[in-house]
């Protein structure tokens, strides 16, 4: 797509928006800095893959033995708004995804920080909220959940 601007010819690049969990994924994966912060899974099977995924809430991952450092679950429902219009136009749907890091050990409170900046800094008006200790024996040391809003653009890395 083109355009002029003060009769200079630009191109127009498309905005892309997180309109299924799959695209948060897509943007994350690709997303160098982000997957340099993020931790492992390890499966039964013995190979190991970077702890990013789509689950539904309440799901496991099949086969999963351990998971180090930073996680980042991004569940493959959200929570969904309509806005009504006056006019006869459609009403307007918008979705609230939840993508939730956790910690687990060795990492650190801190490393979730790192990755919870990076992931809000790539959806706008995204922001993280409810970061919670979690319960003693279970391997995980802290959590958080970042809100990402379907209407809101992606932004480059």
């Amino acid at each position: 797509m083109e355009g002029i601007l003060d009769g200079r010819l630009f191109g127009i690049m498309s905005q892309q928006f997180p309109t299924t969990a799959q695209v948060i994924y897509d943007v994350l994966s690709t997303d160098t800095e982000f997957m340099s912060l993020i931790g492992e899974y390890k499966f039964k099977n013995g190979q190991i893959y970077p702890a990013v995924s789509i689950v539904s809430p309440g799901a496991d991952l099949p086969s999963l033995r351990s998971t180090k450092g930073v996680e980042c679950i991004i569940h493959d429902v959200g929570d969904v708004t309509k806005y009504e219009y006056l006019t006869s136009d459609p009403a307007r749907t918008s979705v609230l995804w939840s993508v939730f890091l956790i910690s687990w050990a060795p990492g650190t409170g801190a490393d979730m920080q790192a990755v919870t900046e990076r992931v809000c800094s790539r959806f706008l008006g995204s922001q993280s909220m409810q970061t919670v200790a979690v319960a003693d024996g279970l391997g995980s040391m802290v959590q958080t959940k970042v809100m990402i809003r379907s209407d809101m653009p992606v932004l480059a890395a």
